[in-house]
């Protein structure tokens, strides 16, 4: 629907059903992910016995699972935004940046699971936040204009 809008020259509406796909996409998962946060040791378990995968796992469904919600807006806001610019793309970028970067670092010192597992978290949540930064305050290009008469 944003592609389409953004065709038709309705900038306004595309922003809207952005906006509200952004929302709704980002609550449900929000949920979802609340769920699996608080019951990530019961699905952990479900796949093996040993306590220190089990512990491994549900450190990961804890730190992955608080931000289903920015995933969820990250993602919309991904396929949203390339109606308007390439920072998808940048956004993507910037987040394999800061996992490589942050991962390099942390490996420099004594490294625990958790932070990498909190990195990639980060690294989610500034996505999301970014492409959201940029969808709002970004028009569209002048080739989007042209084209759509």
């Amino acid at each position: 629907m944003v592609g389409t809008c953004v065709g038709a020259g309705l900038e306004a509406r595309a922003r809207r059903v952005t906006l509200v796909s952004c929302l709704l996409a980002a609550a449900i998962f929000a949920a979802i992910g609340l769920g699996v946060a608080l019951s990530g040791r019961s699905i952990a378990g479900l796949f093996t016995h040993v306590e220190e995968v089990v512990l491994a796992a549900s450190g990961y469904f804890y730190a992955t699972g608080m931000v289903y919600g920015f995933l969820a807006a990250f993602v919309i806001l991904f396929s949203a935004c390339w109606g308007w610019t390439t920072a998808p793309l940048l956004a993507s970028l910037l987040r394999v940046a800061i996992v490589l970067v942050g991962g390099w670092m942390l490996q420099q010192q004594a490294p625990q699971l958790d932070w990498l597992y909190y990195l990639v978290a980060g690294s989610t949540v500034i996505g999301a936040l970014t492409l959201g930064i940029v969808l709002a305050i970004w028009s569209p290009n002048r080739r989007v204009l042209m084209l759509s008469g």
